[in-house]
Order: C-alpha cells, then structure tokens, then sequence
C-alpha cells in the first residue's frame, strides 16, 4: 500500500505532456484512433492516448495497457477462501489496436492477472477483446471475433471510465458480457441515431463460470439516439436514450444448471442459486444518460426471463424464471473538469437486483426445480469520490451498504445489512 501512494504522489507530479512528443523527435507519429466509437460511449478499447505509431495510410498501432489494485474490507469475518483477501490486483491488462488502410481495424486485449473469484482460480480465458472491424461503410461496419455483446449501457462502458469502482449487479450477472460473433453496426442523422446487431456462438461469459454452464447461440441488437438534440434547451440536448434485446437458447444437458446466479459486491457471496432451465432465454434492457455541466445521470432497467421446458421433477413445464435489476446514479464534479487532470467528483448510486418467477401458483420453495422459485435480491447503495490526477492515475473511492432480501442467504454474520469498501488505484496508458 505504502510503495502505491509513493507511486501515485510521484507519478502525479510529472510532466504530463504525451510520450508522442519523443516519438516525433525520432520522426515516429502519434496518431489517435479516430474509429466509431463502440456500443457504449466509452467501452473497453477506446482511445485512451496511448503510444501509438502510424506509417502515412497504410496502417496504425496503438499500445494501450491497464493496471488496477483494489483495497478492500467487508463484514467482520468475510470469506476469503474465493480468491479476495484486503489487497487484490484486480487487472492487468495489455493490448494493441490499430488500423490498416483506414479501412480494417482491429484490436487485441489480454488480462494477465483477473480472477474468477467465484471458484479461486484464473478466469476462464485471459483473452477479452480480439476482433476486427471493417469499415468499408460508415453506415453498416462489420466486426468480427471477440467483443462485447451490444446490450446494457453499464456493461458496456469501460471500467476504466466508469464512474464507480465495481459495475452494477445486473451489468455483472444479467448482461451478456464478451462473446464470439459477428455483428453489423452504423450511425444515422449526424450520430443522432445508432444501432448494433449481432450473432454469437454462446449465450455471453457472464453467464458461464466453473459452477454454471451457459446458454447456447444468441442474437443480439441495440438501439440509442438523441431525440432532443435539437431543443432549444442546452440541457436536454445531451440526453441519450437506449434499448436493447437479446434471445438465447438454453438446454438442460449436463450436470449443472444453466439459470442465472445472483452474487453480493465486494465478497461475490452466492444469495440466488441458478435453477434448471430449458427452452428460450430473453433479455431486454433500456437506458437513459444524461449530462449537463459539472453534473451527470443515468439509469437503466433490465429484464431476464428463462423458460422451464420439462423442468419440474414429472417432467412438467414450470413458471419462467425471472431476474430484473435496476439502477439510478449520477456524479457532480466539485473541482476541475470531469476526466481531466486534478478534477474530484462524488458519485452516488442506488441499484437493485431481484429474482422470482413468473405466475406464482404454489408456495415458493428453495428448490433449483421449484414451481415457485422463493424470491431474493439486493438493494445496494454506493456513495464515493474519484480523484483524476493526471491522464494516466486515478483513485476511486466507495463505500457500499448491501441489504439482502432474504435474510437467510446473507453472508453477514449480523444480519442481512452490512458495509463494504474499497480503495482503486488505476493506470491506464
């Protein structure tokens, strides 16, 4: 901890004028991306003036690296034994996009170091982004390989841009996340309008770990625009609205069972057990964001359904199975200008994830095969301050107060209310 806030305090007072500045000495050009901006305003992979090389229009490399550490602290007696202890390095990660011939771009992400804290091992695949985008046409680009499935605004902003520490909980376990696919994407009216669309082999990572297995193939398509881009009132004219759907299949072969999971923040403790599915899984999300000033705001809903074909222990249909999230956040700058050297801003956000399903008719059991799945969720509220030093360090502060529904599947050894937090250290070149 002691070696990181030398690190920072030292860092922080350097000259903070780009590395391009040495490379044009050495007749080598810094050229920034200058792509389409992927299906969130800030997704993992954008642009973040890293070092970058370019031979006049033939191609363009750009070296972009993340590093992240995390301090944190929960209720007395927190497990430990998933993988999380008070000091974690939550990425490492290091990558190169680039173009060739402004007409193919591609990019290539690896983490070295996260974790899935869930089974105490490394993730299921290191590599995050590998794909290209071909972009023979403004309106209708290709990308193909590995990316992020194009549904929910918070799953889809970086974390290196995100305002808070941790996404929310229907970013983590309801939205897709990365899969491989191909998917069509383009802008309309001067960026006023946006769409992607997509197919891909599995039902997203978030939706697979050691202990769940996923869905099968997927289609995917996200809609955003700016409808009142043109009001008279500055204030509303930044006011984006966005929606997306997803359809997936999920069977029941295997030994595992293919719901989705519910998970607490820092701990990841398990309060909503995967149930057994088969049949179709539909997702379907909308988003608003909006800036104005030194103040911004989003919100976002996302709905989950999973069908029970044959589920029942006579081989009966079941209810679908129900998960729903919900979040309200937004931050003030107190001093200097969002993103940029020496700014402070607090944040603030209240979230909540639920799991139930649909027409109840018996008395709901713990069962992964229950008729009436007994209901959980979580309420969270997160309160912090994020501190950008210069272009490259940022700290984030937050402090999180979870309350679980159902008292029996809190971890906390006090109730189903308890504090956490934590303490991010970020470089990102």
């Amino acid at each position: 901890m002691l070696g990181v806030l030398v690190a920072t305090v030292f860092v922080s007072g350097l000259e903070t004028s780009p590395p391009a500045d040495r490379l044009r000495a050495a007749g080598v050009h810094q050229v920034l991306a200058q792509r389409d901006d992927p299906p969130a305003k800030a997704d993992d992979g954008q642009n973040r003036g890293g070092l970058s090389w370019a031979y006049e229009k033939i191609f363009r490399v750009e070296v972009e690296a993340t590093f992240q550490e995390d301090f944190h602290e929960s209720y007395d007696g927190a497990d430990t034994t998933a993988g999380l202890t008070s000091f974690e390095l939550q990425r490492k990660r290091i990558g190169v996009q680039g173009a060739l011939f402004q007409r193919i771009a591609f990019e290539v992400e690896r983490d070295v170091a996260e974790q899935d804290v869930e089974a105490g091992k490394r993730a299921k695949s290191p590599w995050k982004d590998v794909n290209v985008n071909l972009t023979y046409f403004k309106n209708a680009q290709l990308q193909l390989g590995k990316f992020k499935v194009p549904f929910g605004l918070d799953a889809l902003t970086a974390t290196t841009h995100n305002d808070y520490v941790y996404r929310t909980l229907g970013a983590d376990y309801l939205a897709p996340g990365r899969d491989i696919g191909a998917m069509v994407h383009g802008r309309f009216f001067k960026r006023g309008l946006s769409y992607w669309a997509g197919v891909f082999r599995h039902d997203g990572d978030n939706a697979t770990s050691s202990k769940v297995q996923g869905g099968d193939q997927m289609v995917a398509a996200r809609l955003t625009g700016t409808p009142f881009r043109r009001a008279k009132l500055a204030a509303f004219k930044h006011v984006e609205l966005g929606t997306a759907f997803a359809v997936s299949g999920v069977s029941d072969e295997g030994f595992l069972p293919r719901g989705l999971r519910g998970r607490t923040v820092v701990t990841a403790d398990t309060f909503f057990q995967p149930v057994y599915v088969r049949g179709r899984r539909y997702r379907w999300e909308a988003d608003a964001d909006w800036a104005v000033g030194p103040a911004s705001w989003r919100a976002e809903y996302t709905r989950v359904t999973d069908q029970r074909l044959g589920q029942g222990y006579a081989d009966q249909d079941l209810p679908d199975a129900r998960y729903q999230s919900a979040y309200i956040g937004g931050a003030y700058v107190l001093r200097g200008e969002k993103k940029r050297k020496g700014a402070v801003e607090a944040v603030a956000r209240y979230e909540r994830v639920w799991f139930d399903s649909l027409g109840a008719r018996d008395g709901p059991l713990r069962s992964p095969r229950a008729e009436t799945i007994f209901p959980s969720g979580e309420r969270v509220l997160t309160l912090g301050v994020n501190w950008t030093l210069n272009r490259y360090i940022k700290l984030q502060l937050n402090v999180m107060r979870e309350a679980l529904s159902d008292p029996d599947s809190s971890p906390a050894p006090n109730g189903s209310r308890f504090w956490s937090r934590v303490l991010r250290f970020q470089f990102a070149l």
